[in-house]
């Protein structure tokens, strides 16, 4: 009995605590839970309006300055747990005073040297009673158009510039960067044959050191502008920039070794039907059995599918041609010869059809039989000597039919 009476009250509010219900009251308490966070928050900011304007009183003028001159300093908020670094903006003033030594700095050096100082640093005067060692490091994977203009760059630079390469091995590069489509030993090859490279110093290290660029008595280090991070710095061209002994190169526009990567991982499976066709195996591709019979039901379905298309345009242009040509034998023994070519024109080029069809011969067999035959027989009658000396006596019959049309008449009567 217990049990039953229990089983009613829980159906009634099964019944009556429907989905519907149920869902009204998940929208009920989210309502409520995002108007208690919205207090609290308006509280907050109430409450730091309120330390804002008694120190605003307090301080009096030192803020109101900073405030004028709209220095914000970085900060670190905390939103669900992870910290957000809010970035510096330069005041007007900050700016003006950075202008202005970015031009002092252009006005210290000669005009070829200007372009390649680096933002915000200077550059020292190349040497002039010998060459300029110039350095430049690089991965230079997969040695494309975009290397050789930085290394054109380098060497164009300054006058009597010798330019050396600094190439780090595998061990550092898959390390440090990632993993290389070539190995060290082929880069260091690739680099080797530019024509613009001098030297080349294999394995060389991933940061720069002073004792380093005595070593190799380097005068400038080349790269692009752009702060090269690190594990333990921002920029590991810095303390070089620091010294003005930074070139600062130009990228390529729309080429990067990871771009030509991007490219053939988006195009795999053309790529991989590319080499498949030209002999290469499954097992020298690492290809699955699977992949390699989706590849060739692929193939099969884009050859059927050129093939049915080149079929069907044949198929239009012959239908075409038909129409045209059937069109053209009704005009003209509908409306005549004459009344035809008034029509189309009399110096209106024939049309061509490309090419030899069923249209064509049916046309010129059934279209123009007629008129060929009589041109036929005419061409037929002035070839023939025997034709030309007809007998007298038929000649005066012929003359005689045509001065007196009645005799035949008269003959039957």
């Amino acid at each position: 009995m217990a049990r039953g009476s229990d089983s009613a009250p829980l159906k009634s509010r099964l019944s009556s605590g429907s989905l519907t219900n149920l869902f009204k009251l998940n929208r009920k308490r989210r309502r409520d839970s995002d108007d208690e966070s919205e207090s609290v928050a308006q509280s907050r900011s109430d409450g730091s309006e309120n330390e804002e304007n008694t120190s605003y009183f307090e301080e009096g003028d030192e803020e109101r300055d900073d405030e004028n001159h709209g220095e914000e300093e970085e900060e670190e908020e905390t939103r669900v747990g992870k910290p957000i670094k809010k970035r510096r903006t330069l005041s007007m003033a900050e700016r003006e005073a950075f202008e202005a030594k970015e031009r002092a700095l252009d006005e210290a050096l000669p005009e070829e040297l200007r372009a390649y100082r680096p933002r915000g640093f200077g550059l020292n005067l190349p040497p002039k009673d010998r060459p300029v060692r110039v350095y430049a490091d690089g991965v230079f994977d997969l040695f494309h158009l975009g290397h050789m203009k930085q290394l054109e760059q380098c060497k164009k630079c300054m006058p009597n510039v010798t330019l050396i390469c600094g190439v780090p091995s595998d061990r550092v590069t898959h390390k440090l960067k990632g993993l290389t489509v070539l190995t060290d030993v082929q880069r260091y090859e690739s680099v080797r044959q530019c024509k613009w490279v001098d030297e080349v110093i294999e394995d060389a290290p991933w940061t720069l050191t002073l004792e380093f660029l005595a070593e190799h008595h380097i005068d400038y280090v080349a790269h692009d502008d752009l702060p090269y991070a690190a594990v333990d710095c921002d920029d590991i061209y810095l303390p070089i920039k620091q010294m003005g002994k930074f070139v600062a190169t130009q990228r390529t526009d729309g080429i990067s070794t990871s771009d030509i990567i991007t490219r053939i991982i988006r195009d795999y499976d053309k790529y991989l039907m590319r080499n498949f066709a030209r002999g290469a195996t499954r097992r020298e591709l690492n290809v699955s059995w699977l992949k390699k019979n989706e590849l060739d039901f692929k193939k099969h379905i884009q050859d059927f599918r050129s093939y049915f298309k080149k079929g069907h345009d044949s198929i239009n242009h012959a239908s075409k041609d038909l129409y045209v040509e059937v069109r053209e034998m009704l005009l003209r023994k509908t409306l005549g010869k004459k009344v035809y070519t008034k029509l189309a024109g009399q110096h209106q080029p024939p049309k061509t059809i490309r090419g030899s069809s069923p249209a064509t011969e049916f046309a010129r067999i059934y279209g123009d039989m007629g008129h060929e035959g009589s041109k036929d027989e005419a061409h037929e009658n002035v070839n023939d000597p025997n034709s030309q000396e007809e007998d007298p006596d038929i000649r005066s019959r012929d003359s005689a039919s045509t001065t007196n049309p009645n005799s035949s008449d008269s003959d039957d009567s």
